[in-house]
């Protein structure tokens, strides 16, 4: 049994003594209570934000409510794409216009309108609505 603060735990303590003016070498093992803290501390309901107060990139560009291909005003969206990696392949066709924008701006978004939205998707088909 070892004595700690809670009271008397079990546990292993061994003691290896050393030479003259050496205090000895003690390892103990176990003595740690298993029960649970059921005490809360104090709950923040407001803490403060952990990172800069400012407003993310995209949420500015949101907010802008102005495509980035054409300067429109009217439902302005956002297109995304998975890896940036797949812009940048050596070896294909010349990129699309709005490819290089997001290559060059090294992000995977781009806020557009509905209308440059649709011409991104369907580049050389025919648009879903008109058929």
């Amino acid at each position: 049994m070892l004595k700690t603060d809670q009271g008397p735990r079990r546990g292993l303590r061994v003691t290896v003594e050393r030479g003259e003016g050496k205090a000895p070498l003690v390892a103990l093992w176990g003595g740690i209570p298993l029960k649970r803290k059921t005490r809360i501390g104090n709950l923040d309901d407001h803490p403060k934000q952990v990172w800069n107060s400012s407003r993310n990139e995209i949420v500015k560009r949101l907010l802008a409510d102005t495509c980035e291909m054409c300067g429109s005003h009217d439902g302005v969206e956002v297109h995304h794409i998975r890896h940036l990696k797949d812009l940048n392949i050596r070896g294909r066709a010349a990129k699309p216009v709005w490819a290089q924008m997001m290559a060059a701006r090294h992000r995977k978004t781009l806020v557009v309108c509905r209308v440059c939205h649709e011409g991104i998707h369907y580049s050389g088909r025919p648009s879903r609505q008109n058929s």
